[in-house]
This record gives C-alpha cells, structure tokens and sequence, in this order.
C-alpha cells in the first residue's frame, strides 16, 4: 500500500464512562458521537474522510479506470416489460437529460401512453431518491406511491388520481406496505413507529373519495411487524403478522370486495406455526412449518381454518425447501429449492406435475413475477390464463425475464439484459464444498475468469444472519457483477460463502448459527477460507473478506478471531456494536435483534454475545488485519455512528492509530448506496481499488 506515512489518522478525543452489567466493567469512551447536533461528531467524520482521501491518493488513477470500466458495463439496450395492472400497462422510461427514470402507462388497448409519475420533480431528489412502492388501482382511476429523498428509508406514501393528474392525498413519512381494495377507492398500507425502532406496528385503511384515514390494526409486540399484500387471484387481502426475516406467525383476511367490514382472523400466533397463506378457487392455501422446517402446502375451506380441517397438498420433504407457493388460474407453481438449485414446479388442479422449470446452474437467482423495483414493491404475475413470468440471474447470466406457457411447456425470453464487452464464455461459475469444524459441508458459490491460474487471490463476501438467503445474481447484491468483472479480469475470484445463520438451505440452517451458536457463522467463513486453501483455489496470504450490514459484523468478528488468515477486511455499513444495539431497545431492531444474538439483559447470553462483539473485544495485542469501514449519515439501520464509534475505539487501541484502517461516511445516500450520479460507479471503484491495491494488484 503506498501510503504516505505523514498523514495521520484521526483520533477524537476520549470521554470515559463506566458501565458494569452482570459483574462486568467495561469503559466507554466514544458514546458522544452519537450526538449529531455537536459540531465535533461532523468535524471527526469530515476529518476521517479527509484522511481515507489522502490515504488513498495513489489509488486516484486506478479508481478513474474502474469508473470507466463500471460505466461501460451499463446495460446499453432494452427495457423491463411493462406490467399489467387492469386496463393498462405499467413502464418506466429513461430519458436525456433527466436524473431518473419517469413512470408511463399506456391502455392494453393500444392508445398512447400517457405521463404517470416524473420523480424528477420531486424536491430532493436531485440529491437522493428511492421508490418505496409503486401500486395502482385495479380500474386505474389512482396510483398510490412512496418516496424517500433523504436516505433514511421514511418513505412518503402519495395518492395520484390519474383523471386530474394531481396527488389526492399524502401521508406520513413512515409508509412501507400499500395494497388496495377491489374497490378502486380503499388503500390499505403499513406504517412504521416515528421513532429509531424500524417496527411496522399499524396497518392503516384509507377512504381516497372521503379522504379519511382510520388504524384498522396495531401490533403491540415490538418484535413483531405487520405487512399488508394482495391475494394472486386478486379476491382477498391478507394481514401478515411476522418477525424480523421470518415468516408470517399470525394471519388476517379481508374479501378484496368489502373493504369495510371487519378483518378475520385465519391463524392465530398461539399455535406457535409460520403460516404464508394465499387464495386458490374455493380454498385457502397455507405453506406451514407444522410438519418440519422444510414446509408443507395445505388447503382449508375458507370459512373454516382450524388445523383440523387441513388437507395436506405438498408433503414436508426433509432437505428439500418449499420456498414459494405462487397461484393462477387453473395452475399451483412451486418454487422450491434442492440444496442451492432452485426449481419451479407447475401442477394442475388434480395434483398432476406438469411444466417444471430447472435453471442449469446449480446456484442462481429465480423470482417469479414482474415487481416495480421499489424497496417494497412486490413482485406481480398474471392471474388468468397459464404463463407465469420469471426471471432469472447468476454470475455469469445477466438478468433475463421469461414468459412460460404453463400448459404448452414452451418459453419466451421477454428481457435479457445486454453489458457491453460482457463474453460469458471468459467466465466460470462453480459450487465448492468446505468442511466446517464441526463437520458440516458449507456451500461456497464461486466465478472466475477461465484462464485465471489457480491458486490465486479470492474476496469472498458473506451475510449469513437472519435467515436472509443471498443468490448469485448479475445486477443485484452481493454479486454486482458489473463492478466484480473488474476484480475477476485482474485474476481475483469472487465468492459468496453460505454460511449459518443464514437462510440458503432452509431454516435448519439459520438456527444452526443463532443465540449461543452464532460463532457458528465466523467459524463457517474461517473453513471456507481454509478449504479453498487447501483445495488449491485461493492462496494462503489472498483472500480479502466483505460483509454489508449484518455480514459487516460477521467479517470484523470473525477478522478478530483469526486476523492471520485475511489479508483485508471490507466492512460496510456494519453492525458491529451488537451489545449496545440490544441493550437499547430504541435501536432499530435492537429488540428484534435478540432472536438472532440472544438477550444481553441475560447473565449467560450476554457472556456470549461479550466474547465475539467486535467493538468490545478490540484490544492493543491484537492487531487486525487492513480494514475498510463504511457508514451513511442517514442510514436509518445500522447508525452512523455505530461503525464511527468502532474506528474511533480501534485507533486508540493502536499506538500508530491503526493507518491501513480506512473510514468513510456517505454525507448523501443510504443504507445501501448513493441513488444516482457520479458515486453510483465511483463508491464501488473506490472499494475495489482499495482491494486490488491490498493484493498487490494495483499500479504504483
């Protein structure tokens, strides 16, 4: 790393504070920077992105030439169907001149198309914007949509009435969920609590003609959230109550039709199931784990749902994951998964297997349905007839959207997206097993250039929390390969570890690493680097580890356990103040967050969650490897000031400040990224050059 040597890191000034829990003393010193509103937690982050600037001047040239490759990768043709809600089809349009895409319409008549949604408009979102959802009427007299142009994830819900053009209604900025009523005139939509909690505690009806708004549910359990959807077939609406990253523990429905009388309730959180349920013909349909975590389909009377009356549809199969259940017409499709292999499987209305779609790579990304890209859009396909719409994406196969004929088995491709330079054929994608300590193989997704020489250098990502499952994918995260082909064309290897604690294979799998086996997941990410060691894939002193978020937390624990094995740390946006975040249930998640890590208020789970926190097991005797560390001003998950207080802690722990750590905190954008501009390409580039210059692949 060619790094100045008289440029000095940063280091804020220190306030004790003494806290003891449960016979333990421990001294906190950076609790002020919580305080946005003192002048010196802006000036300490300036000055921490001052110093990461000039840490990193030499890189300046690399950065502009991976801008330029990221750039050039941008899909150069072809547009995202339209999706049909109604009478008319929905699209977005790039266009010269203008920041972000406008939202058109156009009959399925065939009339012209017509101007339904300009964010451009919008105040801000010349700095940041972010679609929340994106929901039509059914007869297309309204669109209901949500925005964010801070990067606080508070989506403003607005009602447009598409006969004047003018937004009809506007709501608070805690919007997340909306779905309507068959009526045209009833919005239903979730609200989250206005303070740091992220819980979505109300459902809200709105009457658009009376303009009225009523709480029609509120969930008291701040574990809990609420979510509101349609059913496929359009005729019921159904209340979900759920935990974090789990599903559904209790269920509400309401006929589409009669938005105003009262919301029954169809499973009761006392028996203790998860329950998705969805409407077929004269039935409901629930994918329950009653018999075992890998799931079963049931059907019951929709006047009747006891557990007595189910019949069962699809058995529980031990390994193989029923992940979807997705309804049209005269067609049940099932997503379900073997291993890392997803596959959709149609059957018509007597049981009989019929189309069965199975993608050829053993690991990839399948959705069903067409979603408006918003942070809570949901994912939509046609009810009436027999092709359902999928798309599909993996490392080496950019986004492609297909329609399939259910009942004549035959497919269309209706989107594939086009990256200029992009030759497949140079690249290849495989699955490796590691064997974990205890035993247990742990998948390794992998792509690679084909002529790279092996072994060679390897960043493997990781998230392995919550049951949240991460797919290979061209487009989205963690795969970005439009910004990984950089990496891949310089000889480095990129890769997605399915560690515990996460969802891959099924929910065995996130309950094996949580509570008191959540080192599970560091241990898992330690074999994976280790196997693909000794299976002469990456070298010894190459592999660089990269966690977003709750995998943030995961690599700068697990670079704690074994600092020898890495050769650097990406840590962005991470969680990485476990202990703090639960023991403040104001946090966001921080409740939520003790199904996953356990109870700090608890003597045993707090000794636990103590010996792998990352921030309160920083200590001068042990150094850590090169570490980069992100943080979003505005982000609304993990605080600013939750990363800031850890590179705070982490220099002062270093009589040098720890110089090969690097920070930098994103005065405009979000939990995720910047929403446009020059720092769509230019944050990744910074991030890779920082890579390529820790493996030594960079230009002096």
């Amino acid at each position: 790393m060619m790094r100045d040597k008289s440029v000095q890191p940063p280091l804020p000034r220190a306030e004790r504070r003494i806290r003891v829990l449960h016979d333990d003393v421990t001294i906190e010193k950076y609790n002020w920077l919580r305080d946005l509103t003192n002048p010196d937690v802006r000036a300490y982050l300036e000055a921490e992105n001052s110093y990461a600037e000039e840490a990193t001047v030499h890189l300046t040239g690399l950065k502009a030439e991976l801008v330029a490759e990221i750039d050039g990768r941008r899909p150069s043709e072809g547009a995202i169907p339209a999706f049909q809600v109604g009478p008319f089809e929905y699209f977005q349009r790039s266009e010269p001149g203008l920041l972000h895409p406008r939202w058109w319409r156009r009959p399925v008549a065939g009339d012209p198309a017509e101007l339904v949604f300009d964010p451009n408009v919008l105040a801000g979102a010349d700095v940041f914007y972010r679609l929340g959802v994106f929901e039509p009427s059914d007869d297309g007299r309204y669109v209901a949509f949500s925005f964010d142009v801070i990067g606080d994830e508070n989506y403003e819900l607005r009602v447009r009435d598409m006969e004047t053009g003018h937004d009809v209604w506007q709501g608070s900025k805690q919007a997340v969920m909306a779905a309507w009523a068959a009526d045209g005139q009833t919005l239903f939509f979730t609200r989250e609590r206005s303070d740091l909690r992220r819980q979505r505690h109300e459902l809200i009806r709105l009457d658009v003609a009376g303009r009225t708004v009523e709480v029609v549910f509120e969930e008291a359990d701040e574990r809990l959230n609420v979510g509101i959807r349609r059913s496929d077939s359009g005729a019921w609406l159904f209340l979900d109550v759920r935990g974090v990253r789990r599903g559904p523990v209790e269920v509400w429905c309401l006929p589409a039709d009669q938005s105003v009388v009262a919301w029954r309730r169809l499973v009761t959180r006392e028996l203790g199931l998860q329950v998705f349920a969805e409407h077929w013909q004269d039935k409901f349909l629930f994918h329950v784990d009653d018999a075992g975590p890998y799931w079963r389909l049931v059907r019951t009377p929709i006047d009747d749902s006891s557990p007595s009356g189910w019949e069962e549809v699809i058995p529980h199969r031990d390994g193989l994951m029923l992940e979807e259940v997705h309804v049209l017409e005269h067609q049940l499709v099932l997503l379900e998964r073997d291993g890392l292999r997803p596959r959709l499987v149609a059957r018509d209305e007597n049981g009989r297997i019929g189309a069965s779609i199975v993608p050829d790579e053993s690991s990839c990304t399948l959705t069903v349905g067409l979603s408006a890209g918003g942070h809570y859009s949901v994912a939509r396909h046609a009810f009436q007839g027999s092709t359902l719409t999928y798309r599909i994406s993996s490392f080496v196969t950019p986004d492609m959207i297909i329609e399939h004929d259910l009942a004549e088995d035959t497919s269309a491709v209706r989107y594939q997206a086009r990256i200029p330079g992009f030759d497949p054929a140079q690249y290849v994608a495989t699955v490796i097993m590691v064997e974990a300590e205890d035993g247990v193989q742990v998948p390794v997704s992998l792509v690679a250039r084909r002529d790279r020489t092996s072994p060679g250098p390897v960043l493997l990502n990781v998230y392995g929390c919550y049951g949240v499952t991460r797919w290979p994918s061209f487009s989205a995260w963690p795969s970005y390969m439009i910004e990984r082909l950089s990496l891949l064309d310089r000889g480095v290897a990129f890769g997605i570890v399915h560690a515990r604690g996460g969802g891959e294979l099924g929910y065995p799998w996130h309950e094996a690493a949580t509570g008191d086996r959540k080192r599970t997941t560091f241990t898992d990410l330690i074999a994976a680097a280790e196997g693909l060691v000794e299976q002469g894939f990456a070298n010894p002193d190459g592999i660089v580890i990269d966690g977003k978020s709750g995998g943030g937390g995961v690599v700068l624990a697990t670079a704690a356990l074994r600092p020898g094995l890495f050769r650097a740390v990406l840590a962005e946006v991470p969680l990485v103040d476990i202990l703090d975040t639960e023991m403040d249930f104001t946090m966001p998640y921080g409740l939520q967050e003790t199904a996953e890590y356990g109870d700090p208020h608890i003597a045993d789970e707090y000794r636990y969650l103590r010996s792998y926190d990352p921030y309160y097991n920083l200590s001068a005797d042990r150094p850590l490897p090169p570490t980069y560390v992100d943080a979003a001003l505005h982000d609304s998950q993990v605080l600013f000031y939750q990363p800031a207080r850890y590179v705070a802690k982490r220099r002062s722990c270093a009589a040098d400040r720890d110089p090969k750590l690097v920070f930098r905190t994103r005065m405009v954008g979000s939990h995720s990224s910047a929403s446009h501009g020059p720092e769509v390409s230019g944050e990744p580039a910074f991030r890779m050059a920082w890579i390529l210059d820790q493996l030594r692949l960079s230009r002096s």
